[in-house]
């Protein structure tokens, strides 16, 4: 970002910005997310949009880090919840808040999503791993006489697990099976964290 906007005004302008970002690449495709057309969207000119961010590169990462930001929180949020949960429930609640968050506002983050190969998601993607490994690490260190031992190395398993849910979601949004639900692929993920981990 070229300019840290401070007043609310201007804060209210990025995020404006950052919609109007999503909005295009929605309606129209990565290729045709251009920052005039961008601009257009949000109402604003391109010089008030080159302002704030240098290029089309910088409003795809602005996006993505407000995605990635909105489902660390629902990820501590679940965490957070008062009442003790199984994994499974977890598992399922997490990735149920995560689709209906992707799913608002008419699939609008769905539709952003299904661009990750040609969007820099790497970075995202090692953040949301990081979190769910360390989640779970920390549920497993509470419930030491519940942990499988006999099925290799923990650290692998949450390693493998957590990469399995990140990536087979990310195919599923990019190209859903017709022959697999969103609630049962949810509840085989949930199944499973639960058969590999106790």
């Amino acid at each position: 970002m070229r300019k840290i906007p401070k007043q609310a005004r201007s804060r209210l302008l990025v995020a404006s910005i950052i919609d109007a970002t999503a909005i295009v690449i929605a309606k129209h495709g990565l290729a045709a997310a251009t920052t005039a057309r961008i601009a257009e969207q949000a109402g604003i000119s391109i010089g008030s949009l080159y302002q704030y961010f240098d290029s089309k590169e910088d409003l795809y990462e602005a996006l993505l880090e407000r995605i990635v930001e909105k489902l660390m929180a629902l990820v501590d949020k679940q965490t957070m919840t008062v009442e003790p949960f199984t994994l499974s429930v977890w598992v399922t609640t997490l990735l149920n808040d995560v689709w209906d968050y992707l799913a608002a506002d008419n699939g609008l983050y769905l539709q952003v999503v299904r661009n990750w190969s040609q969007l820099d998601f790497v970075s995202g993607m090692d953040v949301l791993e990081q979190k769910m490994l360390s989640v779970l690490s920390v549920y497993l260190l509470q419930q030491p006489t519940r942990i499988s031992h006999n099925t290799g190395d923990l650290p692998a398993r949450l390693y493998i697990i957590t990469n399995s849910i990140l990536f087979t979601l990310l195919r599923y949004i990019s190209k859903p099976s017709p022959l697999v639900s969103r609630q049962s692929l949810i509840a085989e993920f949930a199944s499973m964290v639960e058969r590999s981990l106790l």
